[in-house]
Order: C-alpha cells, then sequence, then structure tokens
C-alpha cells in the first residue's frame, strides 16, 4: 500500500490540506452524473436478433481491489446457468495496444488485452471485449455476438454508457477510508452514490463486515442500509508451467502481489498455513524477470490474475491460487429476475 494510500485508510490530518481538490473533484464527478441523469432516456443495446439487451456495471466508489473481477466471473457463471447468452466489456487497463476495440481471445497477451479482461476471458466462455470508450466496445461486440446481457467490468463513472443495473463492490476489509473524495480519500464518488444503486456487495471474511476504526463517515450507511456480503473463496495452487495442482502448505515461498488489496492475498496465504515473505507491487504491476531475480531461495507464490502477466516469464518454480467469489444464490436470482422478469 502506498504512503497516500495509508493516509486514507489511517485518518492522517495531513490530508486536511487537500481538501479544495476534493472539493473539484466532488463536483466535478457530480456534474457528470447529473448530465447522464438529466439526457433523454438513452438507447437500449440492441442485439443481432433485434432484442434489447441489458446491461449490467459492476464497479466502486473508491479506487484499489475490490473483488469486481472475481464477481464478475461469477455474476457471469449464474447468468449461463439460465440459459442466458454473456457478453463482457471492459476498459483493459494495462492494455498496450494504440487501437481499439479489441476482442479479447484465450491465447491473447497481457500486452494486449490487460490482466483482468485476460483472465475473465480464460475464466469464461464467453466474448470479452476491451475499450477505453465502452460504448463503442459494446457496439463491437454486438456486431459480432447474440448476446443476451452484457457486464461491464468496472464503468460505475463511465457515464457515456447507458445500463439497466448498477452493483457496487466495497472491500469490507478496508471499507471507504475516510470517506472523501480523491485526492484527500479513496473516493472516485461520494458515499451518496450508493444510494442510488440498485445493490452493494461487500467483499468481507465469512464472519462478517467488520467495524473499522475511524470509519464513522460511511459506517452509518452499511447500519441503515442493506447489502450483500461476498467471500474471495480459495482454491488450489496450480504451476505455472504446467497448470497441474501443487500443494505448498507447510512451506516457505515469496508471496507476490501485484494486485489492489494486497493484504487480503497474504491474510488467505496464512489462513492456508503457508509461510511467506512478502514481496507486494503496486496494482496492474507490469512484471518482468528482473522483479524475480533475486527469488531463488523457495517457490513463488502468486495470484491469478498476476498469473496471467507472468505466463511468458521463465518461472519454473512459480505457483498460482486460484479463487472464487461466493455469495448466496438468492442474490443472483435478485440480479436476473430485476433483468428478466
Amino acid at each position: 500500500m502506498s504512503g497516500i494510500e495509508q493516509a486514507w485508510y489511517q485518518g492522517a490530518k495531513w490530508l486536511k490540506l487537500l481538501r479544495p481538490f476534493s472539493f473539484l473533484a466532488e463536483k466535478y464527478a457530480s456534474s457528470k452524473r447529473q448530465a447522464f441523469l438529466s439526457q433523454p432516456d438513452l438507447e437500449p443495446f440492441i442485439a443481432l436478433s433485434g432484442h434489447s439487451v441489458p446491461l449490467i456495471v459492476v464497479g466502486n466508489i473508491s479506487v484499489g481491489g475490490t473483488g469486481k473481477t472475481p464477481f464478475t466471473i461469477a455474476l457471469a457463471q449464474y447468468l449461463s446457468s439460465k440459459g442466458k447468452r454473456v457478453g463482457v466489456v471492459s476498459r483493459g487497463y494495462g492494455s498496450k495496444r494504440k487501437t481499439f476495440p479489441y476482442e479479447v481471445l484465450s491465447e491473447s497477451t497481457t500486452d494486449d488485452a490487460g490482466d483482468e479482461p485476460l483472465l475473465i476471458k480464460q475464466r469464461l466462455d464467453c466474448p470479452v471485449v476491451i475499450d477505453p470508450d465502452r460504448v463503442s466496445a459494446v457496439n463491437f461486440l454486438l456486431s459480432k455476438h447474440d448476446v443476451d446481457v452484457l457486464i461491464s467490468d468496472d464503468g460505475l463513472q463511465h457515464y457515456k454508457m447507458n445500463r439497466s443495473l448498477e452493483i457496487v463492490l466495497v472491500d469490507g476489509g478496508r471499507g471507504l477510508g475516510n470517506g472523501r473524495m480523491l485526492p484527500e480519500g479513496p473516493l472516485r464518488e461520494s458515499v451518496a452514490r450508493l444510494d442510488s444503486v440498485d445493490f452493494v456487495v461487500v467483499n468481507s471474511p465469512a464472519e462478517g463486515f467488520p467495524e473499522l476504526e475511524g470509519s464513522e463517515r460511511w459506517a452509518d450507511w452499511f447500519k441503515q442500509n442493506a447489502y450483500t456480503q461476498m467471500s474471495i473463496v480459495p482454491g488450489d495452487f496450480y504451476s505455472l508451467a504446467n497448470d497441474q495442482q501443487e500443494v505448498i502448505t507447510g512451506e516457505q515461498v515469496y508471496a507476490v502481489s501485484g494486485i489492489g488489496n494486497p493484504e487480503r492475498f497474504y491474510n488467505t496465504l496464512t489462513e492456508m498455513r503457508v509461510k511467506y515473505l512478502a514481496r507486494p507491487f503496486r496494482d496492474h504491476h507490469d512484471f518482468s524477470m528482473l522483479d524475480f531475480v533475486e527469488m531463488v531461495d523457495y517457490r513463488i507464490a502468486m495470484t491469478e490474475k498476476d498469473a496471467v502477466k507472468c505466463r511468458s516469464l521463465d518461472l519454473g518454480n512459480a505457483v498460482y491460487l486460484s479463487v472464487n467469489a461466493s455469495l448466496e444464490e438468492r442474490f443472483f436470482d435478485r440480479v436476473f429476475d430485476q433483468l428478466f422478469t
């Protein structure tokens, strides 16, 4: 976690110096949303077969990891189990392409697709298209694939894009920090934005949503409003070289993490009785062999998201941990009913 991120979640007093900039950020975010709401009804997205296609935005109001990608995968799997053909669009953060839109293939590289879209494609049998202009991504996907429902992985603040449902994820381990807008706090939009979305999902341990010190600015919302709890359930470790299942319980490893909240990965390793030396990197870090030259004494363990970026590297001693989002099925039933009944 960077220095300013620590300040956001520890309530550092010096952040007040940034309040004028946060005020401007809040005014800008509010004006974008009001412009979106004041538009005449936007045209619905239309499938090749001519029927209207609903779009679900899976997003957050804070920076950093909240579990959107595993949630998106779980949601798409549920909708597919109900007989719905699913398409996914994403900004494609980390892609080095110069031209868009781009349809992600299972054999794509992270240079082309970015890490999260590639992981989604490898886990799901559905079309995935990236474009910083998500409306362009949607139109491109619909020009090539006849789908029944679209999911936008992130894009809550992408107000050029119409949407049928908004689902916001919150990291239950970190909450919403000091409740302030960027750069004074971690928020992209104010806490009040949660009142306008369709569903709030809190990614937290199975024992429940924690009360965090210094959380007064946002804790009241969670006490007074309904939210759904999600847990990230660890699966098995697999070899990065050949995807064969591995057992590393009790071993000492280097724990590499380039995700938004690396502490969640490290806590999981502890729960799985894996001893580790933490090697955190920034979210979406572009890994190279130079990052691993000193990691020779033990095996390397990493997240599944990081694994998609490291497959082209010669890391014969690396393993990755698969994870899945766990929610009550009745939550997905509510989403389905709101869209299709």
